[in-house]
């Protein structure tokens, strides 16, 4: 056989691997799922507790303190000129930013609703089984209920509770929520290795990288107990395909007022992606603020009891001149 030959059967042969590499499954197809089919809330205030209460209990191993909440505001059980609506973070729950969503809360003299995301607040073989279309589903639950229980509705979101909300912010359901705050939020992790799980194969070259589980040592007690610090590593592919679908959606569009928090010093998300991604927001009345009062030790749960306690007064006044300033 001739060197021409040989030389033709490796480049059929190179091609055919680079074809079957390309064409490969791709993990970012999870996000284009529709919203899970859920029960709506009813229409009453007096009975949200009890319809929220019996479907955690269902579950019958959800953590107490991530429960789906409300936290009434002064007034009680009668709709309020604001609520506040917060989704948290991945593999974390709603005790992540608290108290600051019940501070801006007061602050606007209305209530919070806390979500719990699907598989968050569960043992981490739940968060292995969460879905986006299940995130998704949380997400538009959330906003049903703000809107019952608030004349306008302020959306919160942390971390990749932040890249939900920018899913949320382009449905038609949407369309009346007041304004919305991501802080730290999550258009691509500051770890490039991770962009590695949406490339053809990815998943099964995550598998092959990290092993079948992942898992880190919880800095104290009340990490332990509020954040899932071991799953499958299975549990990371919803969250990466979530950030690839919003990122590659038109943030352009979006024009309800945006209020967004990073720290420089972020060792979690990607905060030039967060920044650029900023930019493509289409809202008129947008604002980035770069934080440098939390005390957190890596820079991303900015504020709250757990992580930095002296930062969730001045965040949540911060978030209170904002939505304020609005017409």
């Amino acid at each position: 056989m001739s060197w021409r030959r040989l030389a033709n059967r490796a480049a059929v042969s190179a091609l055919g691997v680079s074809l079957m590499f390309l064409i490969g499954p791709r993990n970012p197809e999870a996000a284009l799922e529709p919203p899970a089919a859920q029960t709506p809330p009813p229409a009453s205030l007096e009975a949200l507790d009890a319809h929220l209460a019996a479907r955690e209990a269902a579950l019958g191993n959800v953590i107490p303190g991530t429960e789906k909440r409300i936290v009434w505001g002064a007034g009680g059980k009668q709709r309020a000129p604001w609520a506040v609506v917060f989704l948290h973070g991945f593999s974390a729950s709603r005790q992540e930013l608290a108290p600051l969503p019940e501070l801006v809360a007061q602050g606007l003299g209305g209530h919070v609703f806390y979500t719990r995301l699907a598989g968050h607040g569960q043992p981490g073989e739940a968060l292995g089984k969460a879905t986006v279309a299940d995130w998704k589903a949380d997400a538009l639950e959330a906003l049903a209920i703000g809107q019952l229980l608030g004349e306008r509705v302020l959306v919160i979101g942390n971390s990749t509770g932040a890249t939900l909300a920018a899913w949320l912010a382009q449905q038609e359901a949407a369309r009346q929520v007041a304004a919305y705050v991501m802080v730290s939020p999550n258009f691509g992790p500051k770890d490039p290795w991770a962009q590695v799980i949406n490339w053809p194969w990815g998943r099964q070259l995550a598998r092959l990288v990290q092993g079948p589980e992942r898992s880190y040592p919880p800095r104290s007690e009340l990490k332990a107990r509020y954040w899932t610090h071991r799953y499958p590593t299975e549990a990371l592919f919803p969250m990466m395909a979530l950030v690839d679908h919003v990122h590659r959606s038109p943030l352009e569009w979006i024009q309800a007022p945006l209020l967004m928090l990073v720290s420089p010093r972020d060792s979690v998300i990607s905060v030039e992606a967060a920044q650029a991604a900023f930019r493509r927001f289409g809202s008129p009345a947008k604002k980035l603020i770069e934080v440098n009062y939390s005390e957190s030790l890596g820079q991303h749960i900015l504020a709250g009891d757990i992580e930095a306690p002296k930062a969730s007064a001045p965040m949540a006044q911060q978030i209170l001149d904002f939505v304020r300033a609005q017409p």
